[in-house]
């Protein structure tokens, strides 16, 4: 999976696993493991957490693949913040 793209959901609790199912789907999308799925949705987790977003405001992410893995930047209330993943390049 090589194409960006933005997903935008609320920033209430209620929604915030929506956005880390995806994030961790797009880690396994470009190559990686169910385990570096984990990781990037993780670090995304605990980058949301530290926004303390109000319930009210929306998160939007912004997802970038490379070479090396992928890249997530996360705005919300005028913050943002950027995670990221590597991921090893498939020797088959």
């Amino acid at each position: 999976m090589s194409m960006p793209f933005k997903l935008s959901v609320p920033a209430d609790h209620r929604f915030r696993s929506v956005a880390l199912d995806v994030t961790a789907k797009c880690a396994e999308l470009a190559g990686g493991s169910v385990a570096d799925g984990q990781a990037l949705a993780q670090a995304l987790s605990e980058t949301v957490k530290s926004m303390a977003p109000d319930a009210q405001a929306q998160l939007e992410l912004a997802f970038h693949f490379s070479r090396g893995g992928v890249e997530v930047t996360a705005t919300c209330g005028g913050r943002s913040s950027t995670v990221r993943h590597a991921i090893p390049v498939s020797k088959t």
